[in-house]
């Protein structure tokens, strides 16, 4: 049986297996970004498979006899996955009695109950303690095993060379729990962990339980209550689970550990870490730390000595692989600490960190009470049998994956965090054997990785090397360069009227620089639709080119009309979208609202200025600065919710003043004021269906091909405009600058035009999300910039028609394939951006039409939108940890990647079913909901709203976290939250709620893959490597809701999905959100 029970693998660094026991687990291995090992399959039928079948052996549970343990090796649940694999299980009677677990709980799920003799001489013996005499028989347990038998139990071999040769004897193959390497692939089989953390849980209640005063601070009628502090050596497994529990208990905690990783967790728990003046790094291996130097052991004995001093508690868990504990603790530390202080020693069964410790034993010494249980495991009997049964299961379920056959084999050649390393360092016996310690495997790690700086860290290490001197001296070349600049456009302006126009121009930049950067991240969605609106006012253009009577006369006539009707188009349904998302933030708890009386002050403003006009005053100029300040307030107005309908209201009176004090200059006839109206009504009603009729769904698409008519009227502004304006330009002073700016417009026209209509169709799903990398794509972008500029050359110099209509319409042809060659080349997921950029474009395109038609109102608009946008640009990049360049140009990558390969993904994954999420969104009393775009395009916020709902009506502290990138427009989630009803002051943001994370119970993460990827923070050789992400990982439970494992859009595998912490919940997001807002409810009306 021996050469059948070589339980092996081949090659095979993923196990395929079905299901153990709710949740699942699947093994994954990834050396670089999507490339995954898959199982080898035997390539003939024919060939027998090696093993031995399930059915045909027995594992026995024997009950264990060491003193005082009270633990089991199998749960009844670890039985009946078992048995569904078809093995034979027999259990020991009253085995399972001190865990809580009886024999019926066995019987029912498969298992046979039979005597000591019977289980121990089964084919695969699973146990907690190594075998030892038994007393009752007269025999020792390794005698009773048959020939050839398979051990999986604690073992620790280089302790018990004498156990070893009596299992020798019987040609036993041994799998050592307390071997498995301390390796990510093996986090799921790793019994030290499991126990080490029940034991530092159970440190921590011990220590409650016999500490006189509160662990929390209070304060009470009788007085205030001070926290308790507790001290915590040794950031390992038991360590973090103490300082968990105690700092979850209310308590002030420190910790220290030689090892800076283990000091990092620490902090993440909340717990102030400890460190000394002596650098050196206690890295070691196996997941321990190294034996320190002379000077660094006696500065921590310093430290030690001053915190005995002023802690309550002192949890110790310093372990050194194969040696007697470090005494950490001297006996006349321990007798300065305060009477009735604690001290509980984990590292007691290998001699203890302190001195005055009694190996198994609770006793008082001098005030302090000592705590040197050897078995606290065992204390939580059932928890430490149900976590040791689940870490045997996967194990088993790992190393023979095979469906039918149970097979291994151990090799000596293996590569690190491998299964195979895995396999290997377990077995320490072969057929009687023994094979331990195990070779050291291939390409260990050097260290451990990097922790990658965050962006302000960067910028301020970067700003420390930069002398005063030379930091005053660019700050000076900046302001010279600018000054000479505004020197230089008075030299070269050709009249007053121009340099009045830059004037204007530079102070609404200024005041739209301010006003937007107040515009909180949740408006950004109607910030963007409200000024989608306002760059309607191209429409002015069209108005004031317009000519002829009912219909227009020539070409410039017809251009100058379809400008203003879809100029109209925008304006209309801009505003109507805005109300509408508006209307959605609307809470029931929100005073009543009269908006409507803003009717009064635009009424007024129109109406006075027909009564002005009628009166013979000419006030147009008064009525555009009226007009511009209203569209500024429009924008200040979206800085909060309370103030935001009055911003949209502000809008739409800027733009119907623009719009009437252009009417009132043009003083058309009626035939053509006829034709005027008629165009924007048209425009008008088709804008406000289209707004009536959209999804909020699809506001990304309505934004990008609102955009694209805003970049259309503009190039037909600029053409009409120089087909009027060139009879006049021989004499015309100001000639040169109306035909640069006409160019410039056009060309900002077209890329805006055509950019926005990509934009559309990939939002909209008729053109493929994915970017377009056309080959030598920069190159043909450089050609096409190239030529759009040298055409400017003929047509400046030369004054003919001809060469100036050839030279516009080449350079619309050219910037329209501009803006398809470069928003091809941008990726769904970085539409956000492609948006804001694209609405910063419209804004200077606007610009360009008031420097053309010398509009005051125009420029100022212009510049309110062309800021607006580059600052919601640059927000957006920043939250990407990326330059504009890079997103513009198709690129990947942060500005903070290293460059060298990624981080190694190995390790298993857990998946839940929708029972089991129920389970623990039910316990939890703290929950944060992270929503990306899977949830827009499953359309899931209804069922989640729902879903909140009930929770908050339980008592739950339920809230989102939304990343800035999340959706495909910014503020998307927060109008899609808002329209299924959830109240916003619950959604938050990114830089709002991070901190939170580390004392959340759960996290929900809903169709969201890079914003939550803990590799920006982890892996410096990422590609997203400094991104700002949702540190979701930091929750004490991550559940991850995604249609697969797949990757997100920068195809960067996700380390949260294997974290311990992480349960899969695999499927589509809007049938699993169904599922969970179905049995919530149902579980709390029942």
């Amino acid at each position: 049986m021996a050469s059948l029970l070589r339980v092996a693998v081949s090659g095979c660094s993923t196990p395929v297996f079905g299901n153990v026991l709710p949740p699942k687990v699947h093994s994954a291995k990834m050396p670089c970004l999507r490339m995954f090992r898959t199982h080898q399959m035997l390539k003939s039928q024919a060939t027998p498979k090696p093993g031995i079948p399930y059915k045909q052996l027995t594992v026995g549970v024997p009950k264990e006899i060491f003193e005082n343990e009270k633990r089991v090796a199998l749960s009844p649940a670890g039985v009946q996955a078992l048995v569904k694999q078809g093995f034979n299980v027999v259990v020991e009677s009253g085995a399972g009695e001190a865990s809580k677990f009886s024999d019926d709980h066995y019987r029912e799920v498969g298992a046979k109950i039979q005597g000591t003799k019977e289980v121990l001489a089964s084919d695969l013996i699973v146990k907690v303690r190594a075998p030892i005499f038994n007393s009752d028989l007269g025999v020792h347990e390794a005698d009773l095993f048959k020939t050839a038998a398979t051990l999986i139990s604690f073992i620790y071999p280089a302790q018990n060379p004498d156990l070893l040769k009596k299992l020798a004897e019987k040609k036993t193959t041994v799998l050592a729990m307390d071997q498995v390497p301390r390796v990510t692939i093996a986090q799921g089989y790793d019994a030290l962990s499991s126990m080490a953390n029940i034991a530092g849980y159970k440190a921590v209640v011990l220590a409650a339980n016999h500490f006189g005063r509160f662990f929390t601070g209070q304060i009470t009628a009788a007085g205030k209550v001070p926290p308790a502090k507790v001290l915590i050596i040794g950031g390992g497994v038991a360590g973090l689970a103490s300082a968990g529990a105690a700092k979850g208990m209310g308590a002030v905690v420190r910790g220290f550990d030689t090892r800076a990783a283990a000091l990092e967790q620490f902090k993440s728990l909340g717990a102030e870490p400890l460190e000394v003046d002596v650098k050196e790094s206690g890295e070691g291996h196996g997941g321990y730390a190294k034996e320190m130097s002379k000077e660094f052991i006696e500065a921590e004995m310093k430290l030690f000595a001053k915190q005995c001093q002023d802690v309550d508690i002192i949890i110790t868990t310093a372990l050194i692989p194969g040696k007697k504990a470090p005494v950490l603790f001297k006996k006349e530390m321990i007798e300065s600490m305060k009477e009735g202080s604690v001290v509980v020693d984990l590292a007691a069964e290998a001699g203890g960190n302190i001195e005055t410790t009694k190996p198994g034993e609770l006793y008082v010494h001098k005030g302090v009470t000592h705590i040197g249980y050897t078995d606290l495991p065992s204390r939580m009997a059932t928890q430490a049998s149900t976590l040791y049964s689940n870490n045997i299961i996967k194990l088993l379920k790992a190393i023979s994956p095979d469906k039918e056959n149970f097979y291994f084999d151990p090799k000596d050649e293996f590569d690190y965090g491998t299964l195979d390393h895995v396999i290997r360092g377990t077995v320490v016996m072969k057929d009687g054997k023994v094979i331990f310690p195990a070779p050291p495997p291939n390409n260990i790690p050097q260290g451990a990785p990097v922790k990658q700086k965050t962006v302000a860290e960067l910028e301020a290490e970067k700003a420390a090397t930069v002398t005063p001197f030379r930091k005053t001296m660019t700050s000076a070349s900046v302001y010279t360069a600018g000054l000479s600049g505004m020197l230089g456009l008075g030299i070269v302006a050709p009249n007053n009227a121009f340099t009045q126009m830059v004037t204007t121009f530079g102070l609404a930049g200024i005041v739209g620089y301010h006003t937007v950067w107040g515009v909180t991240p949740a408006l950004h969605s109607p910030l963007m639709s409200v000024t989608n609106a306002i760059s309607g006012l191209t429409a002015v253009g069209g108005l004031v080119l317009m000519g002829g009577n009912y219909v227009p006369e020539n070409t410039p006539q017809s251009l100058a009309v379809l400008s203003t009707f879809i100029s109209s188009v925008n304006i209309a349904g801009g505003f109507l979208v805005t109300q509408r998302m508006l209307d959605m933030f609307k809470r029931p708890t929100d005073p009543p609202e009269y908006n409507y009386l803003y009717l009064l002050p635009g009424g007024v403003f129109v109406g006075g200025y027909a009564a002005a006009l009628n009166g013979g005053y000419n006030i147009e100029q008064m009525m555009y600065l009226g007009s511009g300040l209203c569209c500024v307030g429009a924008l200040a107005g979206l800085s909060t919710q309370g103030t935001a309908r009055l911003g949209n209201a502000l809008g739409m009176i800027g733009v119907a003043g623009g719009l009437a004090a252009t009417l009132g200059a043009l003083k058309p006839s009626p035939e053509l004021l006829a034709q005027m109206s008629g165009a924007m009504a048209l425009g008008g009603t088709i804008g406000l269906t289209i707004a009536k009729r959209i999804q909020i769904t699809d506001l990304p698409q309505l934004v990008a091909a609102f955009h694209s008519l805003v970049g259309l009227a503009a190039v037909l502004t600029c053409v009409a405009e120089y087909m009027i304006e060139y009879p006049h330009f021989a004499t015309d002073p100001a000639a040169n600058l109306t035909k640069i700016v006409a160019y410039l417009g056009t060309y900002i026209g077209g890329v805006t035009f055509s950019g926005s209509l990509v934009a559309y169709g990939k939002l909209q799903g008729i053109l493929n999300s994915a970017p377009l990398l056309l080959p030598g794509r920069h190159a043909l972008n450089a050609g096409l910039l190239a030529a759009s500029a040298g055409g400017m050359i003929p047509y400046m110099l030369d004054p003919s028609y001809t060469t100036g209509i050839t030279c516009l319409g080449s350079v619309s042809a050219l910037s329209a394939i501009m803006g398809v060659t470069l928003t091809a080349a941008i990726g769904g997921a970085d539409m956000p951006v492609v948006i804001t950029v694209l609405n910063s474009y419209s804004g200077w395109a606007l610009c360009a039409e008031g420097f053309l038609l010398n509009n005051n109102l125009l420029t100022i608009v212009g510049a309110l939108i062309g800021s607006s946008g580059a600052i919601l640009s640059y927000i957006m990049c920043v939250a990407m940890n990326r330059s504009l360049a890079n997103v513009i140009l198709g690129g990947y990558g942060t500005t903070s990647t290293a460059g060298g390969k990624p981080m190694e993904i190995t390790g298993t994954h857990t998946e839940i079913n929708v029972d089991n999420a129920i389970e623990m969104i039910k316990e939890a009393n703290s929950i944060i909901i992270t929503p990306g775009y899977g949830l827009c395009a499953a359309k899931a916020q209804y069922p989640i709203a729902d879903l909140v709902k009930m929770l908050r009506e339980q008592g739950k502290n339920v809230r989102f976290g939304i990343h800035p990138v999340a959706g495909r427009m910014p503020g998307q989630l927060n109008v899609l939250l808002a329209e299924a009803g959830v109240p916003y002051d619950i959604v938050l943001e990114m830089d709002e709620i991070n901190e939170d994370f580390p004392e959340t119970d759960l996290v929900l993460v809903i169709g969201a893959n890079d914003t939550v990827n803990s590799a920006a923070q982890e892996d410096p050789n990422s590609i997203i490597a400094g991104m700002p992400v949702l540190e979701v990982w930091k929750s004490k439970q991550v559940i991850v809701m995604k249609r697969s494992l797949g990757v997100g859009y920068a195809a960067v595998d996700n380390p949260i999905f294997y974290k311990p912490n992480t349960a899969m919940l695999l499927g589509d997001a809007k049938k699993t959100c169904d599922a969970l807002q179905a049995k919530v409810r149902e579980s709390y009306q029942s």
